[in-house]
C-alpha cells in the first residue's frame, strides 16, 4: 500500500512538472516567436528606408550635375526661364532624357523589391547675412543667387516618408560675353543666351571706379 501511495504521489508530481515545463516552453516560444516578428518588420522598415536613401542621393546627384551645367535652370525651374517658380508646393522630379539629366514638373515614380516610391524635390532661396552665413527663418539677410537649398521628398506604401536636404552651390556654368550697347530697353533680364547686345533704359553706360552706371 506504501509503495503504491508512493508511486501516485510520483505520478502527479510529473504531471505538475510536465505542466509547467509546457507553460514556460509556451511563454518562451511565444516571446520569440514575437521578438522574431518586431525583427522582420524592422528589418523590412530598414530595408525601405535604406532604398528612399539610396534614390534620393541618386536625384540629388543629378541635380547638382544639370545645375553646375545649367544653373539657371535650378535657379528658374523648371526650364531656365526666369523667374520660375520656387518654394514647398512648387514640386519637381528629375528624369534622364536624351543622355543629360531634365527637370520636370511633378511627382515621379520608381519600384523596388516591388515596392512603389513617389519622389520629388523643391527648390528655395537661399539667404545670407553680412558676415556670409545662411540664415533661415525670419532672420533678416540678402539673398544669394549662387546658393540654393534643395529638399527631396520620397513616399511609399503605409504611409512612410522620407527627406533629405542640401544646399547646392554655383561652382560652375556655361556664360556668354556681350560687348555692344545700343539705346533703349530690350527686355527685362536675366538673360540666359546671348542677344547680341546690351541695352540702357535711359542715358549711357559709364564706368568709374570699376563700378559699371547709367548716366
Amino acid at each position: 500500500m506504501h509503495l503504491f501511495n508512493f508511486l501516485k504521489i510520483q505520478k502527479s508530481q510529473m504531471l505538475v512538472e510536465i505542466l509547467v515545463a509546457v507553460t514556460i516552453a509556451g511563454i518562451v516560444i511565444g516571446g520569440v516567436a514575437t521578438m522574431i516578428g518586431t525583427s522582420l518588420v524592422t528589418s523590412k522598415k530598414t530595408r525601405e528606408v535604406t532604398v528612399a536613401n539610396g534614390l534620393a542621393q541618386q536625384d540629388m546627384e543629378a541635380i547638382e550635375t544639370l545645375a553646375q551645367s545649367s544653373w539657371i535652370k535650378l535657379y528658374c525651374p523648371p526650364l531656365g526661364i526666369c523667374p520660375g517658380n520656387k518654394g514647398t508646393t512648387s514640386t519637381y522630379s528629375v528624369i534622364l532624357s536624351g543622355g543629360s539629366w531634365q527637370f520636370q514638373s511633378g511627382v515621379a515614380s520608381t519600384t523596388v523589391d516591388g515596392i512603389n516610391f513617389s519622389r520629388y524635390f523643391y527648390v528655395e532661396n537661399v539667404l545670407r547675412n553680412a558676415g556670409g552665413d545662411i540664415v533661415v527663418g525670419r532672420n533678416p539677410g540678402n539673398e544669394d543667387p549662387s546658393t540654393q537649398k534643395v529638399t527631396i521628398y520620397l513616399t511609399w506604401s503605409g504611409g512612410s516618408e522620407f527627406s533629405v536636404s542640401e544646399y547646392i552651390m554655383r561652382t560652375g556654368s556655361s556664360f556668354f560675353i556681350d560687348r555692344g550697347w545700343v539705346s533703349g530697353n530690350l527686355n527685362d533680364g536675366p538673360y540666359t543666351q546671348s542677344v547680341g547686345t546690351y541695352s540702357t533704359s535711359s542715358g549711357d553706360i559709364s564706368i568709374e571706379g570699376n563700378v559699371i552706371g547709367v548716366e
